[in-house]
């Protein structure tokens, strides 16, 4: 299986442009160099329990690098060049037989006792017991039979990871750390159980505790090489909102090993992420490339979806509009797909613009499943019925909006407006200011509450001040200046004259 173009890699396959930052041990850079606490969590503090801290660089880094995400980790350690594993297996490594004995090694190897050779014996029998019962799908039976195994040596390795991952399989996620954490007791530096450690905690989404479990991997394996340890590092870096780094994991993935079973998941995965990066091109490479065979439980009308998003961001609607069309033609009551179809009528000035056609898929799509409707589909509704000047429908469907998401400031903006449209200049207050308390940075808002500033009682002090703050969170907005300058001209010539022949702007 070829990567595509934009993924083909001609250097080391694990991810690597951290691939000499192998300073281990070293605080992450952002922090002070007193911690002793070797390698910390993105957004800690150097403190024991794990607390985060929005900004972090990449550990064994002597750069910075900027985050675009306070919630974002910064890179793990890479492995150093090497080639990739031979196998191209995706399980983890079988554990390695310990020697058989009751305790764990201490300073003087005690001979063994016939006792201990006897537990020896009975504790191998359990495990294969146990064995025999994970093939026959008897899983309890077989946690019975390890747990008899611990009966025999509390420290046997090998019942430990079959319990634990018993219990993963069964998305018992607490009772498998629970497990493999009794192995790190006694070993440390197994990377393999850190590695698996750091699977579960992910889909615990217990993400700090996920890139602790994952470093140790890493600081402890020879050759990091491990397909499913960078997948999940990947996935780490995705909930992350790091791009960048989930990009670089899933490709090193790729590079690992080509017919990894889950890479269409990959690709997948790296479309959503050129998605959000901006790259359409790449993003669409992905998903054309998975479209006949798209990752369970994924269909094909999914990924038509994501293309036509795709396009829709690029500003290609007619393409997008094709798309979604697609989708359509096999399920006619695909909610999300209604929605999307109706933005692309909604947005002016293009040749798809048509309001009573968005009015009418909006519709379909909240007649689906009127009790689960999505918020933004009564949103965008209130929004078309403003622009027909349908007031009283358009009221009905923003109460519907802020009802299933009453912390949305864009919301309550839009309820201001209309408010403001229809004369209620004190509830087109109130409107504007709780926008404001949810969302200070709106600039949006404070240009509505200039021009409602300007239209109740001509009140110029409050209504430059409100532009002012537009102005500050939207400096590319020329209306905002141009309307920031007639009115200091009107209170610095006392001409309210100005004003009258240049009305408020229309929110």
């Amino acid at each position: 299986m070829q990567a595509p173009n934009h993924l083909q890699q001609q250097h080391s396959p694990v991810p690597g442009h951290i691939r000499q930052q192998m300073s281990a041990g070293m605080a992450p850079p952002g922090m002070h160099a007193s911690s002793a606490m070797g390698p910390v969590p993105p957004g800690s503090a150097a403190q024991p329990n794990g607390s985060m801290h929005p900004q972090q660089r990449p550990l064994g880094s002597s750069q910075g690098h900027a985050m675009r995400q306070s919630r974002q980790p910064m890179p793990v350690q890479a492995p150093p060049h090497s080639a990739p594993h031979p196998s191209g297996s995706q399980q983890l490594p079988q554990q390695q037989q310990p020697p058989q004995h009751m305790a764990p090694p201490g300073p003087q190897q005690q001979p063994v006792t016939h006792t201990q050779r006897l537990s020896a014996m009975t504790e191998e029998v359990w495990l294969q017991i146990g064995t025999l019962s994970e093939v026959m799908g008897e899983h309890d039976r077989a946690l019975a039979a390890y747990d008899n195994a611990l009966r025999h040596n509390p420290y046997s390795q090998p019942a430990l990871t079959q319990i634990a991952n018993i219990h993963r399989s069964r998305e018992e996620f607490d009772k498998a750390v629970e497990y493999f954490q009794r192995i790190i007791n006694i070993d440390g530096t197994n990377g393999e159980i850190w590695g698996a450690i750091g699977n579960c905690y992910l889909m615990l989404d217990d993400l700090p505790k996920a890139y602790q479990a994952y470093q140790h991997a890493l600081n402890s394996l020879e050759e990091a090489k491990e397909p499913k340890l960078w997948y999940g590092i990947g996935i780490m870096y995705d909930r992350y909102c790091s791009y960048d780094h989930a990009e670089e994991a899933f490709v090193g993935v790729l590079n690992m090993d080509p017919n990894f079973d889950k890479a269409n998941e990959i690709y997948f995965r790296l479309g959503i992420i050129h998605k959000c990066q901006g790259k359409y091109a790449q993003s669409l490479e992905c998903f054309n490339r998975i479209l006949n065979d798209p990752p369970k439980p994924l269909t094909e009308a999914d990924i038509w979806f994501q293309i036509g998003n795709v396009h829709e961001l690029n500003s290609e609607f007619g393409m997008a509009k094709d798309a979604y069309d697609r989708v359509l033609r096999e399920n006619p009551q695909h909610s999300k797909v209604l929605q999307q179809l109706a933005t692309l009528y909604f947005r002016p000035n293009t040749s798809l613009s048509n309001i009573d056609a968005a009015v009418q898929l909006l519709s379909n799509a909240i007649e689906v499943d009127k009790d689960k409707a999505e918020a933004q589909t009564w949103y965008l509704l209130g929004r078309c019925y403003m622009v027909q000047r349908q007031y009283n429908k358009a009221y009905e469907a923003y109460q519907q909006a802020v009802y299933r998401d009453g912390n949305n400031a864009n919301y309550w903006c839009s309820i201001g407006v209309l408010y403001y449209q229809i004369n209620q200049y004190r509830d087109a207050l109130d409107a504007y200011s709780r926008a404001i308390r949810i969302d200070p940075y709106l600039g949006e808002v404070w240009f509505d509450l200039g021009a409602l500033y300007e239209a109740c009682n001509n009140q110029v002090n409050d209504a430059i001040d409100a532009y002012s703050r537009a102005a500050e969170l939207d400096r590319s907005n020329p209306v905002i200046e141009q309307r920031l300058d007639l009115l200091r001209r009107i209170q610095s010539t006392g001409q309210p004259g100005l004003g009258s022949a240049n009305p408020p702007p229309t929110p």
